[in-house]
């Protein structure tokens, strides 16, 4: 009679079960610190961010992931990791209002607006006064410069190419066109002065020639 060889039955449902247990216990082994200094790492290497918003990241992930942890220790953790974030030159306010001043000015974002963003990050007024200069420090009106390309980028006053005109339409239509503009530019946090300056340029290649005099540091002559 030849030899019959056994073969070990498959226990595919326990070693799984098995393995996330033992891996479920290994990440409770781990502090609070631990976890929450790899999610600082992982979301800083992806986003900018300032100190508050570091912060409310890292106490979403431990509403989610750290709900056997004391929560006096998470508090106390996530506070410890926002300082040596800022310690290692991870995280800088200053630097931080800076950026997203100068990248919401590229975008016709009105100082009205940007102050509005960055008192979201709990940014002190001097920080964000300080971002908005350096942002606005290579045009003589960071405001108006902001505008025309707000203007462009929606297709609002000399860069409307579909809107009525006095060949096609009566005053009323051209009266009321033009309030649905004015309106549009002071949503976006823009004086009356500006938006009326705006509104009142002749064609495209006129607001391109002052946004290139704005862009060059040069003041226009209205």
């Amino acid at each position: 009679m030849g030899i019959v060889q056994l073969l070990p039955l498959p226990l595919k449902g326990p070693m799984i079960r098995f393995r996330e247990q033992a891996k479920q216990n290994q990440m409770k082994k781990r502090s609070p610190d631990t976890r929450l200094m790899n999610k600082a790492v992982h979301y800083l290497g992806r986003y900018a961010s300032s100190r508050h918003k570091l912060a409310e990241v890292l106490g979403r992930f431990a509403q989610r992931k750290l709900l056997d942890d004391d929560p006096d220790e998470v508090k106390t953790s996530i506070a410890n990791i926002v300082k040596r974030c800022v310690d290692l030159g991870y995280l800088d306010d200053e630097q931080f209002a800076q950026n997203q001043a100068r990248s919401q000015r590229r975008l016709g974002r009105s100082s009205r607006v940007i102050h509005q963003r960055l008192r979201q990050h709990k940014l002190d007024q001097d920080t964000i006064d300080t971002a908005l200069a350096i942002a606005d420090q290579d045009t003589p009106n960071g405001d108006l410069l902001a505008a025309f390309l707000f203007a462009r980028r929606r297709r609002l006053g000399p860069f409307d190419k579909r809107g009525p005109t006095p060949a096609t339409h009566n005053s009323n239509d051209l009266q009321r066109h033009r309030q649905r503009q004015l309106a549009a530019l002071a949503r976006a946090g823009f004086s009356m002065n500006i938006s009326q300056k705006i509104i009142g340029v002749e064609d495209n290649d006129a607001a391109e020639a002052i946004i290139a005099q704005l862009e060059n540091g040069e003041q226009p002559f209205w």
